[in-house]
């Protein structure tokens, strides 16, 4: 029983990387604060026409409201992008169980990816919104468009669940990112679609428990499909990695000083 409960035994191995997901998601929940109370307080009069007269709502009649909330959404979600980034750089540690201190790790991503993360993000947030009004405006006509807005909605969001992985991973610009973002979202098809899925579980949860799901995305909605993202784009990225043959002189230098000071300290510690 009691190397049941040992520090390196699996249940207390996965323990602990729950626990460091928690962490990890509240962390980023701290930048969609902001976000969240400005979209709560402009669309809660849309929220409650949903749920009192689903199918009568107009949604036409709230288009002031929407506008104003994505308007105002752009300047509120500018930290989340720089989190995410953050996040997903700390969630592909875990995954490849490299040791790291999580807030330590978090923002030195932060804080390293700031400037694109900012306005990558202020990309994506009016992109998104630009595609949501166009399609609030087709409602109830009969019009090839409004089809037209949703595919080209679902290959954007399938491309921009790269954008912040890419971002916390690779050093490149921000329309390298952005390119990278769809040709890997072409590359990996099949994960790409499984991304999207798993992307939808806290919708799902909170469609299916109502408030009673909060306490639970508070401490996993973020994180945990995120964890479940970078499971299954990792091996998409270490396609792309720079091998140690691929290293220039100097790298490789680098790299053999790096291991004789380790050896040098092991042979302390052995001591």
């Amino acid at each position: 029983m009691g190397k049941f409960f040992d520090l390196d035994s699996p249940l207390m191995r996965v323990l602990t990387r729950v626990a460091d997901i928690m962490i990890l998601n509240l962390l980023t929940l701290l930048f969609a604060l902001p976000l969240i109370f400005e979209q709560v307080f402009f669309l809660y009069p849309v929220y409650r026409a949903l749920m009192d007269t689903p199918d009568t709502v107009d949604l036409q009649a709230y288009l002031g409201l929407i506008v104003l909330a994505w308007l105002a959404g752009i300047i509120c979600s500018i930290p989340l992008g720089p989190a995410c980034t953050g996040m997903h750089y700390v969630l592909l540690k875990m995954v490849r169980d490299e040791d790291s201190y999580i807030a330590k790790s978090f923002f030195k991503s932060f804080k390293e990816n700031f400037k694109q993360g900012v306005i990558l993000q202020a990309i994506k947030f009016t992109v998104a919104g630009i595609l949501f009004l166009d399609y609030i405006l087709m409602l109830g006509r009969n019009t090839i468009y409004g089809y037209i807005v949703i595919a080209f909605s679902l290959i954007l969001y399938m491309a921009s669940l790269y954008t912040f992985p890419l971002l916390s991973k690779f050093v490149n610009t921000i329309f390298g990112t952005i390119k990278n973002s769809f040709l890997m979202a072409v590359l990996a098809l099949p994960k790409t679609i499984l991304m999207a899925v798993v992307t939808g579980i806290p919708l799902l949860i909170l469609y299916f428990f109502d408030l009673r799901a909060v306490p639970v995305l508070i401490l996993v909605g973020i994180a945990g499909p995120g964890y479940l993202l970078a499971m299954l784009y990792n091996k998409t990225f270490k396609r792309f990695e720079p091998k140690e043959e691929d290293l220039s002189e100097e790298e490789e230098l680098d790299a053999a000083i790096r291991k004789i000071d380790e050896g040098l300290e092991n042979d302390t510690e052995k001591e």
